[in-house]
């Protein structure tokens, strides 16, 4: 076989791949889909064009509420949601890409549309007083506070957001960052804890 005739069958073969691929995730996507209906009930929302391999978890009373053309197709660890009161609540925006999110809402954690959330997570709460004679009292107060993600965010893998953190519209979280504070927008964000270490430039459309 020439070298001009093996590019073509490369590049057949590659259209052909990128054809059969989407057709494949949804057909597979929907399998899943049917199950999750019946093992999770009301407690999960999903939007149109929802795609999954499987790897979702939903644990809690609470609702979890999955926007139109997510992709929540795992090559690692799985997309966790975990709610722990019946008024807690977990919103994904529409066009948002899950890679791994581990997701603990007491109150309400919110990921805007159109976001990249690789294998972070993100705790809206402490979970046990920080008074160190109350650490062990599960009676105790403890802190609680949102988390939301605005349009376009963009947080890497092995990240945390805690507890009253708002991220900007297009920032980036980077990897293995640790956000205990709000972030702008348009930021890059990076460290423990974060902090801005860059400015997004953008391009006039």
């Amino acid at each position: 076989m020439s070298e001009r005739a093996a590019q073509t069958t490369t590049k057949h073969q590659t259209s052909l791949k990128k054809r059969l691929k989407p057709l494949i995730m949804g057909s597979v996507s929907r399998v899943f889909l049917s199950w999750y209906r019946l093992k999770y009930g009301k407690r999960v929302s999903f939007g149109k064009n929802f795609v999954t391999n499987g790897k979702l978890v939903v644990k809690g009373p609470g609702k979890v509420i999955l926007g139109d053309n997510i992709n929540a197709w795992c090559q690692a660890e799985k997309n966790v949601f975990i709610t722990f009161r019946p008024e807690s609540r977990i919103v994904v925006g529409h066009d948002t890409r899950l890679n791994g999110i581990s997701a603990m809402a007491y109150s309400t954690i919110t990921v805007g549309p159109r976001c990249i959330v690789a294998s972070t997570m993100l705790v809206d709460t402490d979970f046990h007083s920080t008074d160190p004679n109350l650490r062990h009292d599960p009676d105790a107060p403890f802190a609680v506070a949102p988390i939301e993600l605005k349009e376009n965010v963009w947080v890497a893998g092995q990240s945390a957001i805690l507890k009253g953190v708002t991220v900007g519209e297009n920032s980036i979280v980077a990897f293995r960052a640790v956000v205990t504070r709000d972030v702008p927008a348009n930021v890059v964000a990076g460290g423990n804890p974060a902090r801005v270490v860059k400015e997004l430039e953008t391009r006039e459309s």
